[in-house]
């Protein structure tokens, strides 16, 4: 893997956000992000910058320059070219954004906020509305969340070889499992692979018996089930979301029910992902197959069955069967996917099957980001 997005994609990238900006009578565009994993993206999608810590904030006016402004401590990486030439680093970068706004002329008209709702501070907000009185400030997350949410082909050839090599760390972990072996050496083990490959962010989760969380120095058991979860953040700053079960004992009669019932839902699935289709009809396909293989459903959760994922390890759209928080939408050509949906059954199954896949809506369906992955559960001797 190497980080080889160029200077022709980001041009797409401002293309596609002016073109957005006219049609939606502004002046120009705030991006601003913050170092955590649902945040570095609208960062990393106009400056090819990855955020360590805190705030960064760029300026796309209508006409001319953009401006970035970053925290002075706060930058692990830059591209070896500079997508956006004039960068500076301030300690309060919300106040030398407002010089270069100014300096640019733009102090009248509806401005543009992009992370307005989870990743703009409310000091930075105090400050910009301090300094520019002429200034209408406009939210503008689905404007360039819409923009995000459409993968180019550079995007999506990222997007697999990220997979890819998630998989082979995933494979490393089930080699190295087996009694005596901690939990710690058997999540590094898969991290090698990770780090090998350029990247450097990651989620590790494991779950065996009652314990789920960051690996322990604990041996592991090996006597029922473990479960290893690992979302990785990829060189180019794309994320993958992924998942795999080593048995101990192979799965009962339920257990193997379910499993064989979530994993003709997710061929339904995909097979149904198609532009023209909403997430809450792919939910409904999902459910349609469990029932009709002979569950009863237990009540919903919070939970998101399918999240939009490129440079934030959740971005939108998102759909969860619940009220809050859902962003249902309808399938376009170039959106890719992180699946997971699930629903509790009547009987409850102690051992759920934890599938896991990615999927590229193209212009006649869906495509895995899987690569020949299985999804059933591996079952150690």
């Amino acid at each position: 893997m190497t980080n080889s997005a160029n200077i022709l994609e980001r041009d797409r990238r401002f293309k596609a956000v002016r073109e957005a900006m006219v049609d939606e009578g502004l002046v120009g565009l705030i991006i601003a992000g913050h170092g955590s994993n649902f945040g570095r993206g609208y960062i990393r999608y106009f400056a090819d910058v990855h955020i360590w810590e805190d705030i960064s904030l760029i300026f796309i006016p209508l006409d001319g320059d953009p401006v970035h402004v970053h925290v002075t401590y706060s930058l692990p990486s830059m591209p070896d070219t500079l997508w956006i030439p004039d960068f500076r680093q301030w300690p309060e970068p919300e106040k030398e954004l407002v010089k270069a706004i100014r300096d640019k002329g733009v102090t009248n008209g509806n401005l543009g906020i992009a992370g307005f709702k989870k990743r703009f501070a409310m000091g930075v907000y105090e400050a910009l509305k301090e300094g520019m009185h002429g200034i209408k400030f406009v939210n503008a997350d689905r404007l360039v969340d819409r923009i995000r949410a459409l993968k180019s082909d550079f995007e999506i050839q990222k997007l697999r070889s990220l997979w890819q090599m998630s998989q082979g760390a995933m494979e490393r972990f089930v080699e190295v499992v087996g009694p005596g072996v901690t939990q710690r050496e058997a999540a590094a083990e898969a991290a090698k692979v990770i780090r090998a490959a350029g990247s450097f962010t990651d989620l590790t989760l494991i779950q065996e018996g009652a314990f789920k969380g960051l690996p322990k120095d604990v041996p592991l058991r090996c006597d029922d089930w473990i479960n290893f979860h690992l979302e990785v953040c990829g060189e180019s700053g794309h994320w993958s979301e992924i998942n795999v079960v080593c048995a101990f004992k192979g799965p009962d009669k339920f257990e193997q029910k379910l499993m064989e019932a979530e994993y003709s839902a997710l061929k339904e699935t995909r097979s149904a992902a198609k532009p023209g289709i909403s997430l809450k009809e792919l939910n409904e396909t999902f459910l349609k197959v469990i029932t009709d293989n002979g569950w009863e459903l237990g009540e919903p959760a919070w939970h998101y069955s399918f999240h939009g994922q490129g440079m934030d390890a959740i971005e939108w759209p998102y759909f969860t069967p619940m009220p809050e928080g859902s962003e249902d939408t309808i399938l376009e050509e170039g959106m890719v996917f992180s699946y997971h949906p699930h629903r509790d059954t009547i009987p409850a199954v102690r051992r759920p099957p934890k599938i896991f896949d990615g999927l590229v809506i193209t212009k006649t369906g869906a495509e895995t980001l899987t690569t020949d992955w299985d999804f059933l559960w591996r079952i150690k001797k």
